[in-house]
C-alpha cells in the first residue's frame, strides 16, 4: 500500500523523458585573459554543435572565467567538449557537471 504523502512525492517527480529535455551541463572554463579567449572558447562549443542556453564571461585576477551552460548530450559529448576546451589554445582549466 502506497502512503499518501509517498503518492505526493511520486506525483512531483518529473518524469525521466522530460527530466532529460530539461537537464544541462555546465562548464566552467579558465582561461588567460586575452581579447581572443572567449571568442576560442565559443568556436569549440560551436564546431562541437553545443546548444548554448547561458553564458558569463568576467575577469578573474590575470585570468577569464567563462561559465557555459549547454543542453545536455549525454556523457561521452560532456567528455569530448570538455576535452576539445582544455586543449584549446590559451584555456587553463576545465571543470564540467549538472545544471538543473
Amino acid at each position: 500500500m502506497v502512503s499518501p504523502v509517498n503518492a505526493l512525492v511520486d506525483a512531483a517527480k518529473p518524469e525521466e523523458g522530460a527530466f532529460a529535455a530539461l537537464r544541462r551541463r555546465l562548464f566552467l572554463v579558465t582561461a588567460e585573459d586575452t581579447p581572443d579567449a572567449l571568442m576560442r572558447v565559443l568556436g569549440v562549443a560551436s564546431v562541437q554543435q553545443a546548444r548554448l542556453r547561458a553564458l558569463s564571461a568576467a575577469p578573474e585576477g590575470q585570468h577569464l572565467a567563462i561559465r557555459l551552460e549547454i543542453d545536455d548530450q549525454g556523457d561521452d559529448r560532456a567528455e569530448i567538449l570538455a576535452s576539445r576546451l582544455a586543449s584549446c589554445p590559451s584555456v587553463r582549466g576545465v571543470g564540467f557537471g549538472w545544471r538543473l
